[in-house]
């Protein structure tokens, strides 16, 4: 077993060891469901650590000169489109938002915008699960994980290339489509997954979730058709490991992951143990770690132009979902279930710090409109109902 073999091994033990595995049923509810008091409460902080967060790194990437100044991502959440910014609200969810400020719409690297993205892209694929379920009893999705070895030395830009070649060439091969035509599949939904360790460096990963009848796989034959892709490129893997498929008796743990509520929430876990993150590795650089700073730019640059969430072709349509974008979501214009919250002239909102744009916005989700003007009265700008 090689050096990055021997990385792979380690990771998945210590992730066994967790029981991260997917084990809940896809018409039941989990054991661990979170009151509204406890979500409401974490959603509260969870805002003060995103915006803390947005405004380190967009100050850092600037400073290092690896975005403009101007640009949209440093200008997320702090430039204003028009006159007037509106902050809108979730009445059923206690949600808020603020529209008609810039967006960068970067649900990668971005903390304010990921968890409005994520949200809204949950709610699909929750839509998707449950529909295909309804529709007949032989239908069930699949979870399949693909993986494989690196190691400390690797470049991330280096492992992204190399990852999606394995993955063109997996996908392309005539056995396995064969076999993925049998089992009556209609598509996929994949996420991807970045992961840092301080021992063996950046990990890539891809969750993918298959629509499809209840099939008998051959596990053996599938991991053979991964390994055989890595290799083409100059890869490998360990065959328990760089290939996993479970019947996801239910998608809520996969929704869960690319939820807006987890997408920082829990923040703190798994620091510490040299496992991050993007999000933990950026909290991490914003507690001063040098080194954390360094690996999140290089994950930023790396990830450019990606998206972490995507739909096979069709999939969407079959469903009767629209095909939203990113930017329409983080514009407020995918989302008419919002009202009105409050309004207030743009020119005050570039003055609030990132605490009191998060203050506010946790006043409009809790629909408390004596402490949001006694906000805004504080720094002086006008507002209205």
């Amino acid at each position: 077993m090689n050096e990055k073999e021997s990385a792979l091994h380690s990771e998945a033990t210590e992730k066994q060891g967790s029981n991260t595995r997917y084990s809940f049923n896809l018409h039941g509810s989990s054991s661990n469901v979170k009151s509204k008091l406890q979500q409401d409460r974490e959603y509260f902080i969870n805002t003060f650590t995103r915006f803390t967060l947005q405004n380190f790194i967009q100050n850092k990437l600037v400073e290092r000169s690896v975005i403009p100044y101007n640009g949209n991502f440093s200008k997320c959440h702090r430039a204003s489109i028009g006159s007037i910014i509106s902050l809108v609200r979730n009445a059923e969810t206690s949600r808020a938002y603020y529209n008609n400020v810039v967006t960068c719409a970067n649900a990668m690297c971005c903390p304010v915008c990921s968890a409005r993205i994520m949200g809204k892209r949950s709610t699909e694929i929750k839509k998707a699960v449950h529909q295909w379920l309804n529709e007949d009893l032989l239908n069930t999705c699949y979870m399949l994980t693909l993986t494989f070895a690196h190691g400390l030395q690797d470049r991330l830009a280096d492992l992204l290339v190399a990852f999606k070649l394995a993955l063109e060439a997996f996908w392309r091969n005539g056995s396995l489509k064969r076999l993925l035509a049998t089992c009556g599949r209609v598509g996929r939904i994949t996420a991807t997954e970045i992961q840092y360790s301080q021992t063996n460096g950046y990990h890539p990963h891809q969750h993918i979730l298959l629509f499809c009848r209840k099939t008998d796989f051959d596990l053996a034959a599938l991991r053979g058709y991964w390994l055989r892709a890595l290799e083409t490129v100059g890869l490998s893997g360990l065959s328990d490991i760089a290939l996993d498929l479970i019947e996801a008796r239910s998608a809520e743990n996969y929704l869960t992951k690319i939820s807006s509520e987890m997408a920082l929430g829990n923040l703190k876990q798994g620091r510490g143990s040299g496992h991050y993150s993007p999000m933990q590795l950026l909290a991490e650089a914003a507690d001063g770690s040098g080194w954390a700073t360094d690996r999140y730019i290089e994950f930023f640059r790396a990830v450019k132009g990606m998206h972490s969430l995507c739909w096979s072709r069709g999939l969407k349509a079959y469903f009767g979902i629209g095909n939203i974008s990113d930017q329409e979501i983080t514009d407020g214009a995918a989302q008419p279930e919002l009202t009105k919250f409050l309004d207030m002239i743009s020119d005050a909102f570039k003055f609030l710090s990132a605490s009191e744009k998060a203050l506010l916005r946790n006043y409009a989700a809790f629909d408390d409109f004596e402490h949001a003007a006694a906000l805004l009265d504080r720094v002086g700008a006008e507002y209205w109902k």
